[in-house]
């Protein structure tokens, strides 16, 4: 199957420093800053993020809730699939936002704005 994108995604290759601060990101905002961004400017899904990839981790899922609920005798829940795939994942980024709006409140980001 051809890459829709055939950029090389530099995630991959990115230190923790740059994974952290989105640095990795620089020559996209660089070229967006410049002009209109194009398809050709975008870079490659990493595998783990591909559909394909994403897809069958999820059918994992739902076919052990499945199985579940005929053991239960209940109507199987893609709710609680979906949070089993992918709630972990979103519970840590949930928290880390949840301590930076805390850490970092909007206000002393924005003074003019939320000046009395």
């Amino acid at each position: 199957m051809p890459l829709l994108y055939p950029k090389p995604n530099p995630l991959q290759k990115a230190n923790l420093c740059s994974r952290l601060f989105f640095w990795w990101l620089n020559p996209l905002f660089k070229i967006g800053h410049k002009r209109k961004l194009e398809e050709d400017d975008m870079y490659s899904v990493l595998p783990e993020d591909r559909s394909q990839h994403l897809g069958e981790e999820l059918q994992g899922y739902w076919d052990q809730e499945v199985l579940r609920a005929q053991k239960d005798a209940r109507e199987p829940s893609l709710m609680k699939a979906i949070v089993k795939c992918y709630g972990k994942s979103y519970l840590v980024l949930g928290m880390l936002t949840f301590l930076e709006v805390k850490a970092f409140p909007y206000r002393n980001m924005c003074p003019v704005v939320w000046r009395k």
